[in-house]
């Protein structure tokens, strides 16, 4: 059910009976209007496809006329025809018309209620955007795929009537960082609609990527694109300087999302688990047309997804076919990768810089003391070495002599007891 926009006590009552869904303490961080506008439209009511009502009405258009340059069919079964195709055209400017009322109707709604969506003063940006999160988007992108478009598209609309204290950057920062968390607990279904809702993220953040243009129309001057520069904090004077993100370090901070969501899979596909793994594969299948761009980051996934046909093939078939299946599409896209140097600016270690340092005078120095002090080493090693040696020996000459020495008297005796011994036993003998 959608609430009417025309009715602002209803909608009133309805964010009185949301706080009882959740703790006060949740309500502290966004507004329970927000809570009760997001959960209670629908795709339609923020998304107005002119272009597809413009193409459908053009192309029965094109039927009225190939039937009446149809001279192989009667008159009235002509007649009948373009009857037929016209009903359907007037229908489908009726539903346009009534649809372009429900979206005017429904932007000044959200217009009149932006500014206290997330207006709290009990909590920050981030704890405003977390919590957001956590009640509204993530929940809802899982449900259905229109769900997960409509959630995109709601986020979008926040950013462009830029609603207060609202950061489009948080947002997506927060987005790609816990990936791998919800992608973990995600049943197959659940994860295909993810993955839907963030290609179609992907989709706004790619718009501006490749458009610098539009990027500063829509995005230079945007509060939702301000971030904090702090200032030295042994200083006195030490403040937090508020800037516009320009476009070259929203290219830095695009790279890297991508590398965070390259990450969030790679860690799936490392953990051995079969469900991380499966719905890993099957979010990459939906954001395919989106990611990945740049060609090192694609490189890591090859290798990933390799491994897994290598080890999946005898153990477990569905997932090596999964495998087989992302891997055949992710090869049939690889003339679209671009270098990262492409994709954002990459700076480059000046090799002057380093060799001007290596020739430094006090850097010859250090070297020549290191080498001074490993030569001392050295040669500290080689004399104990010696020493023990020339005790070693001493101590086997030592041995030997005392051997010498030794061992003659002692065999001599060793002869005069036996002589004596065999004479006392025949005496014996004779006696007896």
């Amino acid at each position: 059910a959608v609430v009417s926009t025309q009715s602002g006590h209803y909608g009133r009552e309805l964010s009185d009976q949301v706080k009882l869904l959740y703790p006060p303490k949740v309500w502290d961080k966004i507004s329970p209007r927000l809570f009760a506008t997001f959960w209670s439209l629908a795709s339609p009511d923020i998304i107005l496809p002119s272009n597809r009502y413009t193409g459908e009405i053009a192309r029965i258009e094109g039927a009225i006329k190939q039937v009446n340059d149809n001279e192989d069919l009667a008159q009235r079964r002509k007649d009948k025809e373009v009857e037929r195709h016209k009903d359907l055209i007037s229908k489908l400017k009726e539903e346009h018309k009534s649809q372009e009322v429900n979206h005017k109707l429904v932007l000044a709604r959200l217009e009149s209620e932006k500014d206290i969506w997330f207006a709290s003063t009990n909590s920050t940006k981030v704890d405003a955007i977390m919590q957001f999160l956590q009640v509204c988007i993530i929940q809802r992108s899982m449900f259905t795929a229109s769900d997960a478009i409509y959630c995109a598209k709601f986020v979008e609309l926040c950013h462009k009537m830029q609603a207060s204290n609202f950061s489009t950057l948080i947002y997506f920062d927060r987005i790609f960082s816990d990936v791998s968390h919800i992608v973990t607990n995600c049943t197959d279904n659940e994860a295909s609609r993810y993955g839907r809702f963030l290609c179609e993220t992907l989709k706004g953040i790619s718009r501006w990527h490749k458009d610098k243009a539009l990027y500063e129309k829509e995005c230079g001057k945007s509060p939702g694109f301000v971030h904090i520069i702090r200032g030295d904090p042994n200083s006195d004077g030490a403040k937090k300087i508020e800037k516009y993100l320009d476009y070259e370090n929203f290219r830095h901070v695009c790279c890297k999302w991508h590398f965070k969501l390259t990450k969030a899979m790679v860690f799936c596909f490392d953990s051995k688990d079969y469900s991380q793994i499966r719905n890993g594969l099957t979010v990459l299948n939906k954001i395919l047309p989106e990611f990945p761009v740049v060609l090192n980051l694609a490189q890591a996934l090859e290798k990933r997804i390799l491994k897994v046909k290598e080890e999946e093939k005898t153990v477990r078939p569905d997932l090596y076919a999964l495998a087989m299946g992302y891997s055949a599409q992710l090869n049939s896209r690889r003339n679209t990768f671009i270098a990262e140097e492409k994709f954002h600016h990459v700076e480059k270690k000046s090799t002057e810089n380093s060799a001007s340092r290596n020739s430094s005078p006090a850097r010859k120095d250090k070297r020549a003391d290191s080498v001074k002090r490993r030569d001392e080493t050295d040669s500290e090693k080689k004399r104990r070495r010696d020493d023990d040696l020339k005790k070693e020996g001493e101590r086997k000459s030592a041995e030997k002599k005392v051997k010498q020495d030794v061992s003659p008297k002692t065999k001599a005796n060793g002869v005069r007891e036996r002589d004596s011994e065999t004479d006392e036993n025949r005496s014996k003998i004779r006696k007896k």
